[in-house]
């Protein structure tokens, strides 16, 4: 069955946020940051849930000009929302206007959730990866408990959905999915980037 693109963005962000913290307590503070980075894929039909939803892994033509370029008008609302709330309820309350700084602290403490872990890179791309049109495996992730949902999805979708010749790159976010992705046909490169050639 040959996987289809999902729009289903909190389900994906749910799943990224919950596989990439260390606890269910903490998966709500990093889910405004796992929807920003669903929302580029799901726009450019890159987003995948496997059947289960319990797995998803984003894959799509890598262009970072194109990403900034959709993430920017999804900031703005974020940011004119965030600073609307808090002209609401300084006129409200304005002391409830206090609380505003230590929610943003916890937010701030998600996203150390989501950066690269141990000398990941930014970006999935470097000097060593071959030159050709660069398609980009991002947000591979699957709920605490389940079995390898992410990855066989993953598997599927490379199999399917890449051109013949197409570079597909990624960072691993650990160690554990470093060695993954070279058991899977992946080359390693450094900084926990991988690169594999469609054949």
């Amino acid at each position: 069955m040959t996987p289809q693109p999902s729009y289903r963005i909190l389900r994906a962000a749910w799943i990224m946020a919950r596989a990439f913290t260390p606890h269910l307590v903490l998966a709500p503070l990093a889910l405004p940051w796992t929807l920003l980075s669903v929302v580029p894929g799901t726009l450019r039909c890159g987003l995948y849930l496997d059947p289960t939803r319990t797995g998803m892994v984003m894959l799509y033509r890598s262009n970072p000009i194109l990403d900034v370029l959709v993430l920017f008008p999804v900031m703005m609302v974020a940011f004119a929302a965030y600073f609307g709330a808090a002209s609401a309820l300084m006129s409200l309350a304005g002391w409830l206007a206090l609380s505003l700084p230590a929610v943003t602290l916890m937010f701030m403490v998600g996203l150390l959730f989501l950066l690269p872990r141990g000398g990941g890179s930014l970006f999935p791309w470097g000097p060593e990866t071959p030159k050709g049109q660069r398609w980009e495996v991002a947000g591979l992730a699957q709920l605490p408990g389940t079995r390898l949902t992410g990855i066989q999805l993953a598997l599927r979708v490379l199999g399917t959905v890449p051109p013949a010749g197409a570079v597909v790159v990624a960072t691993a976010n650990s160690a554990d999915l470093y060695r993954q992705y070279q058991a899977f046909g992946f080359t390693g490169g450094p900084k926990h980037r991988v690169h594999r050639v469609i054949t």
